[in-house]
């Protein structure tokens, strides 16, 4: 019960961080893949990474900017593939000591607009910050201490401002390239509920007065689809550079919002790199 307790702790300890975040949201619909397996050690180790990314301002934003980006990792806590993973706002974890199958708690966390770039973006007043958290499930078919091909669902809720939830269908592709470079790839999708839709992509009538931006009714619908990629390089047993890449398409109601497809930003993309070392 100390080791869950601590665990929980830790998971809202990083969501707490993550929402020190300001005008950049790195947890847009972009993945942002760290392969787990960084170092040849073994038994518990940490991971301490720092980096940049260039992200868009806001989830279909058309304008991107460097940000920083961190890794907070503990692994092998009580099995090899037990860990608890922060990577920028997004937490990942795995608490179950098997070979294959996977249950842990996940979250990210979005901010409101008030920070945008964009003018008109920035004066939706109704749109709250949004917390995320939940579990998520998998089953890993080629689990191995550096190979992975799984299957995941994020099941998420708004826990923030009660404003809906979000489901995340994942498939999670890991292989090593060599002794010191291993490569991660993955391909999703996000559906998300009316509540969540009408929040982050919803303009009610008297924002549109204030925006100037049209009316616009966000219904449930997958609102993402996306692919990302990371290769990671083992410089010396404990340090490595990751470097992250990430295309994301908005569908639905999400790409017919005049805050994505007035500005053709319908397609979204992040690039970044992290040092890491790991203890």
């Amino acid at each position: 019960m100390r080791i869950t307790g601590s665990i929980a702790g830790l998971c809202l300890a990083g969501l707490s961080t993550a929402a020190t975040a300001q005008s950049v949201d790195l947890s847009t619909p972009i993945e942002t893949p760290v392969p787990e397996t960084v170092t040849t050690r073994s038994g518990f180790n940490l991971t301490l990474g720092l980096g940049a990314a260039f992200a868009p301002d806001y989830e279909g934003s058309d304008n991107s900017a460097v940000v920083p980006l961190w890794h907070l990792r503990l692994g092998n806590l009580y099995h090899p593939e037990t860990f608890v993973q922060v990577v920028g706002p997004l937490l990942r974890s795995n608490f179950l000591p098997s070979d294959h199958w996977r249950f842990g708690v996940s979250g990210r966390y979005l901010p409101d607009y008030d920070n945008v770039d964009d003018d008109r973006v920035q004066d939706l007043k109704e749109v709250e910050d949004t917390g995320l958290l939940g579990v998520t499930l998998g089953y890993d078919l080629l689990s191995g201490p550096r190979t992975d091909l799984a299957l995941e669902l994020d099941a998420q809720y708004d826990v923030a401002e009660g404003n809906g939830g979000v489901l995340t269908p994942r498939f999670r592709w890991r292989q090593p390239w060599s002794e010191r470079v291993t490569f991660e790839t993955t391909l999703s999708a996000t559906w998300a509920s009316e509540d969540y839709m009408s929040n982050r992509f919803g303009i009610d009538a008297g924002d549109a007065a204030d925006s100037g931006l049209d009316v616009h009714d966000a219904d449930e619908g997958f609102k993402n689809a996306s692919v990302s990629g990371s290769l990671t390089f083992r410089l010396t047993q404990g340090l490595s550079l990751t470097g992250v890449a990430a295309y994301s398409r908005l569908l639905g109601d999400a790409e017919d919002s005049p805050i994505v497809d007035d500005r053709g930003s319908e397609n979204q993309a992040l690039g970044g790199l992290l040092l890491n070392y790991t203890f």
